[in-house]
């Protein structure tokens, strides 16, 4: 169904209205023009009516063609995207900082090549040189299978394997003096999710517990099976009673204050400076566990540090 615009339909009024009264009086001219023996003015007059018409028709504001509303899964994807690539450029400069390291004993076992030295070991060189560029291009492929995402097809996931992944970009990456550590229990089970965002998920909190720690400190991602017996509320959330998969991310920085805390969530909210951040990185985040069938629980001690614990629905068989 079409729906004018209130001031479209006034106006197309406006126009019958000022035609109406056109016809008119062109009627009562045309009629005293015949009377008086002057058709030629009757024919001017009707000329007149003729153009009077036409401009009204012309002039006429049709209801436009309804809008489709937006595809709020496409931007959903997009905005998750942006989020991503956000992430990789806030962790810019501890990405320089590695391959620079990477390439330094690559340029100068080069050169030593060149030279040729007596009694060199050029295959130990060759062996550093063949070393660090595939170190190189390990580090760039993950950091592009994360930048480009998935298909966001709901797979079986191991987090044993993913999270180590994971945890060796953001060793070669945080910076600073920050020490990360990596807890994962033996037999953790599977989850079914996206493998890109959870992925995601796990780089938002590391970014703000490294944000939080101002450059030294310990970064800690933990995993553990966990099992409900009855239904529990969380953020934005009620789980039901099952087993489930927990990992924890903590950080030894400020901490928040309880008015912080249960704000962290909320679009467009952030404790950044203007320009470090768009306050959309924890709102993404919540996001997509929700879409996982999640959980976040936040817990926060200022002066001590903050654990985030995503509470995931184990995989069944």
């Amino acid at each position: 169904m079409f729906h004018s615009h209130p001031i479209a339909v006034i106006r197309n009024r406006l126009f019958l209205l000022s035609f109406v009264i056109a016809l008119a009086a062109n009627l009562v001219l045309l009629g005293v023009a015949y009377a008086n023996g002057s058709p030629w003015v009757g024919y001017l007059v009707m000329l007149v009516l003729l153009i009077a018409l036409g401009c009204s028709r012309c002039c006429e504001i049709r209801p436009s063609k309804p809008v489709p509303p937006p595809d709020t899964m496409m931007l959903s994807q997009i905005e998750r995207r942006r989020q991503r690539l956000e992430s990789l450029g806030t962790l810019a400069s501890g990405i320089a900082h590695d391959l620079n390291n990477l390439l330094t004993p690559i340029l100068m076992s080069g050169k030593m090549l060149q030279r040729e030295t007596p009694n060199l070991d050029r295959a130990a060189l060759v062996d550093t040189i063949v070393s660090g560029a595939s170190r190189g291009a390990d580090l760039i492929a993950q950091l592009l299978t994360f930048a480009r995402g998935g298909d966001g097809v709901p797979a079986r996931i191991a987090l044993s394997e993913l999270l180590p992944e994971i945890v060796r970009i953001l060793e070669r990456t945080v910076g600073g003096e920050i020490e990360v550590v990596l807890d994962v229990q033996s037999d953790l089970p599977d989850v079914i999710g996206d493998e890109t965002e959870l992925s995601q998920v796990v780089m938002n909190l590391a970014i703000n517990g490294r944000d939080a720690m101002d450059g030294a400190g310990r970064l800690s991602v933990h995993a553990r099976s966990w099992e409900l017996s009855e239904d529990q509320s969380f953020s934005y959330t009620v789980l039901p009673p099952g087993r489930y998969v927990m990992v924890s991310v903590t950080d030894t920085g400020r901490g928040m204050e309880d008015a912080i805390r249960d704000r962290i969530f909320e679009p467009f909210f952030s404790t950044k400076q203007r320009g470090q951040g768009t306050g959309l990185g924890l709102s993404t985040t919540i996001g997509i566990i929700k879409s996982h069938g999640g959980a976040i629980e936040v817990d926060s001690v200022l002066g001590e540090g903050t654990t985030i614990n995503v509470i995931l629905p184990i995989a069944t068989s």
